[in-house]
């Protein structure tokens, strides 16, 4: 007997997992190695996790004394088995067992599906037993779908059944299913269903065409004395004796299971038993067999004991007839079998006790033995010396063909690393395949320059990466903010919010592994279906690119300069690979699979593919452990997050401090993360993805609860949206819960499955399509994203993965805080009470500047430096007068007779007290010549307040509008959403030219215009009141001034270049304004003339190397948020101005 590894049966790729199969063995209490490949199909199921094999070959065996111990063969399965449904031809060449299906003879009942159910188990256990020749336990499935019918010949939910079952229950037994002659209305019925069953059945069906069939394909897999008739071959298999026979021989053998299931043991070690009493089974090893014939008896006492019974057959034990029964002690016999030549208790000492021996022979035996042995001749001594010199030579000679086998496995496996090696350099980019027959030198260079476009490429696909996410925080915010809007906007923007939140994870998902796979220069997946063209596919694409972005940095480079060439290759090369990665994401949901092949797998999450089959068909589900979905520890995990984002909501929502709410945000978005990151990391059952999307739906209900609750309590319909949104969410969370961890089997599970899932789709399709009524454009959008997610849920393939998952989850987090903190600091610049007698009380008595220096206005900011000069010459020699400092352009502008930029940001301070009295305590003190104007129409004072101030004099009327945060924190929080897409694109506003952030803020922030925003409805009614109050102020005589602090500032700036074209603003440590952004309607030009930003050089809250013709930067040592407080503002002015 061979004593190569059982597992080379299957293939060296099996054997190259030896280790973890001995390693199930021990575990399992297996000390042979006949059942390997069985347990390697279970290994292989379970992608080579030890624990969850051993689990799963638990289940089996709880499968087989539960299930196919309580089988019986009724009358109807007899009569269906000869029928000739199913019959075995023989072996195919690989020599696993053919089972051979012709689908048109069956005439499926559903009433009979439990009984064919155990029909097929009968089968498959029948095909998959340990034979003499072979243990690989495996079967091929040739059907025949010729003149078969949807309609009366198929039962896809028994088909579905099955095919679940065998991963459930034989995974890895059928090796390959041969589909040949199918319709092509049964195959557009049949593949959908074949791409959705588990990747070890669906990876291993094979559908054979018509042609295929002609050219002899069939033929290459069988041999024509097996393969039949009506396939090609010469296999007259379809007679009513064989399926008799076959029928006879199932029905026999599982009897015979049956009864050994029922007495205790397993089917496999039934199965090596029968084996090893029919002689087939031989000893471990060659060493084993040597033992055994030392302690066997000699040839010589063997003939002795069993000849002549004429001498012994007069001897009988007590209690017999004077007649007794000759034994024969073979190899084979039980009683040779009684000892256990590895167990040393066997073996007889001079220690051994008495009793012990009394207890091995009993007194008759002992009576008889010693009878047998005085009749047996005297033993020859040459001959016993010649026995032992044979026996020392045999041992000698075994143990150097047992070392020789030792050294040709170590060679087997040294093989086997290195094909497992040369299998993984297959996917690897490394030249030497492509760039084979070049000298070594350039070789060398050339692989130099592969890992450099290499690394090129992979760094701008990180870059596009990064701007999808930034995209997709940008849509997210705007889309949570337009929840707020008004009631019941949970539900349609609420499930808008999920559908896009989602789509962007797969969407940065895909980003990231198209990243990570160029970095270690592996083939990506979507290359994969060139086949063995795709890595030079690939290669052709990176050296291309790197070389394209390579000369435009060149040409760039030579017009302008390094660092502009810099910006145009990097901003390029980032948009081309957005682009690459968007056309990867749309085509991943339809499946990528290789060009020409086969097989119906696509991808490796069995939880999505099974999820359709659930629904629709009549198919038991996993019961798997509860363990094995969420264990204790995870769940008590989640739990504490979850009670800990409960308490401190309440703890807002009551009156508690801003700190509250930060805490809440946090904690419920490390539990959304927590919660999708164990259930991808575990692959649980799909019942799992409920509870993800009732986490998805509980986090939308409680953000949404906390701002507007705070805010509105529950007066009108915001008491009663948010009770309808907590019914809602509760019932989500709570069928999830019931699915998942119910314990109920069966039909029922499947029905609370099926309504968990059909409700959840209602839902979402429900609120979409009002969505689409009330708002049709934004409407469309959410369809096209929900129907590609719903065709990433059906398929096969893995969608997202935790780097996507924590890369949305934290980004969203981040900038929802950055929203609320910088809405709190705004909010903070607001104070009570004159502060004119401690800041600044000698401002109005300064020195005055020359007449000329009043006329200049804002206006003339803007022109060239020599002009400007020119201008303001007359109050630069002025100044010079009592000192030889040089004031910076900045410092001598007058924007009224008496206010200078000092002046408009002691306005602004003024502006941000929202005490009436103190204000004209201010006012009186700073600023004389100043009136408060009434405002006519109220303002909403939630959002924004005015004050406004006016100067008339003989030569010119100054009108002041100063601009505060309002008294609302959640509505101030929402309004931040207007400049936080500004914000985030600052920190990557290097990566391109500046003529390019114009061009990219609007896609950007495309969905602003697509949802309803407060802050927008709020600036547009604003302007208009701001308009009516200023429509009288016009001609050469009137300027306007509209003063800001911050954010609030930047707003109010927006305000008042809508307003009318002889308003100039002023804004103080604020973001800028994009023109393109906020549809101004005028050029960069006219608003470098209208509009003045200060901001100084260590702010915090402003942006990063985005700038404008309008901003004037100043320096500030405090560093820190310090620099962007206004009375630091002032303080640096001061300083600065005076000299």
């Amino acid at each position: 007997m061979s004593h190569a590894p059982v597992l080379l049966d299957i293939g060296s790729g099996a054997y190259a997992h030896q280790a973890e199969v001995d390693e199930v063995k021990e575990r399992m209490g297996i000390h042979h190695n006949y059942f390997d490949c069985w347990i390697f199909g279970f290994l292989e199921n379970k992608n080579f996790n030890v624990d969850e094999t051993v689990a799963k070959l638990r289940r089996r065996a709880d499968f087989e004394r539960e299930q196919l111990a309580a089988y019986n063969v009724t009358d109807w399965m007899m009569e269906n088995m000869r029928k000739g449904i199913i019959q075995m031809i023989g072996n195919d060449k690989a020599g696993r067992v053919t089972f051979y299906v012709c689908t048109a003879r069956d005439k499926p009942v559903a009433a009979r599906r439990e009984e064919s159910r155990m029909n097929f188990d009968m089968f498959i256990s029948y095909g998959t037993r340990l034979r003499p020749e072979t243990k690989r336990c495996q079967i091929t499935m040739l059907i025949n779908q010729d003149k078969a019918s949807m309609i009366s010949n198929l039962d896809m939910t028994l088909q579905a059944d099955i095919a679940l079952r065998i991963a459930k229950f034989y995974p890895g037994c059928v090796d390959k299913i041969y589909i040949c002659k199918m319709g092509r209305l049964l195959a557009a019925m049949a593949k959908p269903i074949f791409s959705r069953l588990p990747a070890i059945v669906s990876d291993r069906i094979i559908i054979i065409s018509d042609g295929d069939i002609r050219h002899g394909k069939l033929l290459d897999l069988f041999d024509a004395e097996v393969l039949p008739v009506e396939l090609g071959g010469k296999n007259d298999c379809n007679q009513q004796g064989n399926y008799d026979r076959f029928a006879t021989t199932i029905r026999d053998y599982f009897e015979q299971l049956k009864a050994a299931i029922l007495r205790g043991e397993g089917v496999k070690e039934w199965e090596l038993n029968c084996l090893r009493s029919a002689g087939y089974i031989e000893e471990a090893s060659r060493i084993d067999a040597l033992k055994r014939s030392i302690i066997e008896p000699s040839i010589s006492l063997r003939d002795q004991l069993s000849i002549a019974p004429h001498e012994t057959g007069r001897y009988s034990p007590p209690g017999t007839n004077g007649t007794a029964t000759a034994q024969c002690f073979t190899p084979r016999s039980p009683a040779y079998y009684a000892l256990d030549v590895d167990d040393d208790a066997n073996l007889i000492t001079c220690g051994t006790d008495s009793i012990e021996m009394d207890g091995l022979y009993s007194p008759g035996l002992i009576q008889r033995n010693s009878l047998t042995m005085s009749r047996s001749p005297l033993r020859n001594l040459f001959t016993d010396y010649v026995n032992q010199f044979t026996t020392l030579e045999s041992f000698f000679r075994i143990s150097l063909t047992e070392m020789h086998e030792r050294q040709w496995l170590q060679i087997v496996q040294w093989e086997m690393q290195e094909r497992r090696t040369l299998l993984l350099e297959n996917g690897l980019i490394q030249g030497d395949k492509l760039l084979a027959g070049l000298p070594s030198s350039v070789l060398l260079v050339a692989k130099g320059f592969l890992w450099l476009c290499l690394m090129v490429t992979s760094f701008y696909f990180l870059l596009g990466t990064c701007f999808i996410a930034l995209l997709g925080v940008v849509t997210l915010i705007n889309i949570f903010f337009a929840i707020l809007v008004y009631p019941y906007h949970v539900f349609l923007y609420g499930t808008a919010f999920i559908v896009v939140a989602s789509q962007f994870v797969i969407f940065c998902s895909r980003g990231f592994d198209v990243a990570r796979s160029t970095f270690q220069g592996r083939v990506v997946q979507a290359f994969r279906a060139f086949g063995a063209k795709a890595l030079a596919f690939q290669l052709v694409i990176y050296v291309g690119c790197t070389i394209a972005y390579f000369v435009l940095f060149c040409t760039m480079a030579a017009r302008y300069d390094v660092l502009t060439g810099l910006q145009y290759s990097l901003a390029y090369g980032w948009i081309v690979a957005v682009c690459l990665i968007f056309i990867y994401h749309v085509l991943f949901a339809f499946g990528l699979r290789r060009l020409r092949k086969r097989s119906y797998a696509h991808g490796s999450r069995q939880n999505h593919a099974e999820t359709t089959l659930y629904l629709f068909m009549e198919v038991e589900m996993d019961d798997e452990q509860m363990e094995q979905r969420f264990p204790p520890a995870e769940v008590m995990l989640l739990t504490m997050v979850a009670v800990l984002s409960v308490a401190m909501g309440v703890a807002f929502v009551t009156g508690g401090g801003f700190f509250f709410l930060c805490a809440a945000i946090v904690a419920q978005s490390v539990l959304l993360l927590l919660c999708a990151t164990f259930t991808i990391a575990r692959n649980v059952s799909s019942s799992s993805d409920i509870i993800i999307c009732g986490v998805f739906y509980a986090t939308v209900f409680w953000m949404s609860t906390l701002f507007t609750m705070s805010q509105h309590g529950w007066s009108g319909h915001w008491g009663s949206s948010l009770l309808a949104s907590l019914f809602v969410m509760l019932f989500f969370v709570f069928t999830g819960l019931v699915s998942v961890y119910g314990r109920w089997k069966g039909a029922v599970r499947r029905w609370l499955f099926r309504i968990s899932w059909l409700l959840l789709l209602l839902h979402l399709i429900s609120c979409v399509a009002v969505l689409m009524v009330s708002n049709y454009r934004f409407g469309l959008f959410v369809l096209a994203l929900a129907v590609h997610l719903l065709l990433c849920i059906v398929r096969t393939n893995e969608a997202s993965n935790k780097y996507g998952v924590f890369t949305i989850s934290a980004c969203f987090t981040l900038v929802l805080l950055a929203c609320c903190i910088i809405g709190r600091t705004s909010a903070n610049d607001v104070y009570e009470g004159s502060v004119s007698d401690v800041f600044l009380p000698n401002y109005a008595n300064r020195s005055s500047t020359p007449a000329a220096a009043g006329r200049l206005m804002l206006a003339n900011l803007a022109e060239p430096p020599t002009r400007t000069s020119s201008m303001s010459r007359g109050s630069s020699v002025s100044a010079q007068g009592d000192t030889s400092y040089a004031m910076p352009p900045l410092c001598l502008t007058q924007f009224s007779p008496t206010v200078d930029v000092v002046g408009m940001a002691l306005f602004t301070k003024l502006g941000l007290n929202r005490d009436v009295a103190g204000q004209d305590a201010d006012l009186a003190r700073w600023f004389p010549s100043f009136k408060r104007v009434p405002i006519s129409e109220e303002v909403d004072s939630a959002a924004m307040s005015f004050d406004v101030f006016r100067e008339e004099t003989a030569t010119v009327n100054t009108t002041i509008v100063t601009a505060r945060p309002g008294s609302d924190l959640i509505l101030l929080i929402e309004s931040m959403a207007m400049w936080i897409d500004t914000y985030a694109l600052s920190f990557f506003s290097f990566l391109m030219p500046a003529p390019y952030i114009d061009r990219v803020l609007p896609y950007l922030a495309f969905v602003q215009g697509m949802v309803p925003s407060r802050w927008e409805a709020s600036i547009d009614k604003t302007t208009s009141v701001v308009r009516a109050l200023l429509t009288k102020l016009r001609g050469d005589h009137e300027k306007v001034f509209v003063v800001g602090h911050g954010p609030v500032g930047s707003r109010a700036a927006v305000i008042g270049l809508r307003a009318q074209d002889n308003v100039h603003s002023i804004v103080f440590s604020g973001p800028p304004v994009i023109l393109s952004k906020f549809n101004l309607n005028v050029t960069a030009r006219v608003m470098a003339r209208r509009m003045l930003s200060v901001q100084t050089m260590q702010t915090v809250f402003s942006t990063w190397y985005l700038r404008t013709a309008s901003v004037q930067i100043i320096p500030c040592s405090l560093g820190g948020i310090q620099c962007d407080r206004i009375d630091a503002t002032i303080e640096e002015l001061r300083h600065l101005c005076s000299g």
